[in-house]
């Protein structure tokens, strides 16, 4: 399996693969999955048209001795189970849960695969290592691998009446469509959320406990279980989407606040007390005078406005004020990445370039959730991704070698 970051990598790895196989007249065929059209070159791509026969027939002729090699970008990477799987080749940033899930396709058991085998071209071992920790640490392992429970886990959580199986599956839809935006699925939970903040505060933290139990416990079960019921994975996506919308009362900060914010560094401390004394002046002002008529300029726009302005206008997007925040999150993880100052200082500008870039990739996957709809335009349009990243690499590298701060 060769595990892409886009679609479009997608797309370009197959036709790769498929030159390379025939080139050396080898007796094996290449498939690759991936949802949606895909426009490079001025053709359109499916997974169909590129395969050979409709999609929903992909899973199924990969355990064909024919084809030996699967080329993925979003897809097959949670519950596909194919035991003859042997090898990954990664070229995609992974993390938690998702790094999990992915690699973990290669551990199905079959006579005579004493082995695998993962080539990852994009993360570090102690980050894919971090991902894997959580599962070994906590305590639903020691409450049994038991499959059922997550059957247990979905009855007690529909015994609450707060969303009902359509709801369900619309989120999972939303979720899976490549026009899928975090907008339709904030919609499509905010009714549940009513029917949440409607329940006793007893029950609202009894159903968060159980729905994170579900999402928990549905991570670590589909890495060892091969589940048969889509309704499971639904339900695990759908729980994904709504932990995020639920309002907590907390008498503590957020853990990942905790995490990310050093309270201790805050302190008040009192460093004056009493009036403060003016001294009288004693050289003389100029009085006011009229002043010549100058032309009134209108206010300039703030850069990231005129950023998404231009992106909009290009690229046909829909970008408005608010998407600022995310670019905004993404040039403060940039200025705290250790390694990069030094790769500008270091590189001629070609070359930290390239650097500037998988960083930017790395740091955009991590931010998934903060802005969905970002995410994907950045994967899946490579002109989009290009021009973006070269804006924000002329900012980051101005600002590094001038030594001149911009705007915000």
């Amino acid at each position: 399996m060769i595990v892409t970051r886009s679609r479009l990598h997608a797309v370009r790895y197959k036709l790769a693969v498929d030159q390379y196989l025939k080139e050396h007249s080898a007796p094996c065929k290449a498939l690759v999955a991936f949802s949606g059209t895909v426009r490079d070159g001025g053709k359109d791509y499916t997974e169909a048209n590129m395969n050979g026969f409709p999609e929903t027939q992909t899973a199924h002729a990969f355990g064909r001795d024919e084809y030996r090699f699967l080329v993925v970008a979003n897809k097959f990477q949670t519950g596909f189970d194919q035991p003859l799987l042997h090898t990954m080749y990664v070229d995609k940033k992974l993390g938690g849960v998702h790094a999990v899930q992915t690699l973990s396709r290669l551990n199905r058991i079959h006579p005579g695969k004493d082995e695998t085998m993962v080539l990852d071209f994009t993360n570090d071992a102690s980050e894919i290592q971090k991902a894997f920790q959580p599962y070994y640490e906590t305590t639903i392992l020691s409450e049994g691998t038991d499959p059922n429970l997550l059957y247990d886990r979905q009855t007690q959580l529909a015994d609450f009446h707060v969303y009902t199986d359509d709801e369900v599956t619309q989120v999972a839809a939303i979720y899976y469509d490549p026009k899928g935006t975090q907008d339709k699925l904030h919609a499509a939970v905010e009714p549940i959320v009513e029917r949440y903040k409607e329940t006793s505060a007893e029950e609202q933290a009894e159903f968060r406990s159980q729905l994170n139990d579900y999402i928990r416990l549905y991570a670590f079960l589909s890495q060892v279980v091969t589940f048969t019921d889509p309704d499971l994975e639904k339900l695990y996506v759908f729980a994904r989407v709504l932990i995020r919308k639920l309002p907590v009362d907390r008498e503590q900060l957020p853990l990942e606040i905790q995490q990310n914010v050093n309270m201790d560094s805050y302190r008040l401390q009192r460093t004056h007390n009493g009036s403060l004394a003016l001294e009288r002046g004693t050289t003389p002002l100029t009085p006011m005078a009229s002043q010549p008529t100058q032309q009134i300029i209108p206010d300039a726009q703030e850069p990231l406005s005129q950023i998404l302005q231009a992106l909009n206008e290009r690229f046909g997007t829909d970008f408005t004020e608010d998407d600022k925040v995310f670019i905004r999150q993404l040039e403060e993880h940039l200025e705290s990445h250790t390694g990069l100052e030094a790769s500008i200082r270091v590189n001629p500008p070609e070359n930290a370039r390239l650097t500037f870039e998988h960083v930017v990739h790395d740091q955009v996957q991590e931010m998934i959730d903060a802005n969905f709809k970002f995410y994907k335009q950045i994967t899946d349009d490579e002109d989009f991704s290009a021009h973006f990243i070269g804006w924000l690499f002329e900012r980051y590298y101005k600002k590094k070698t001038e030594g001149d701060g911009v705007s915000q």
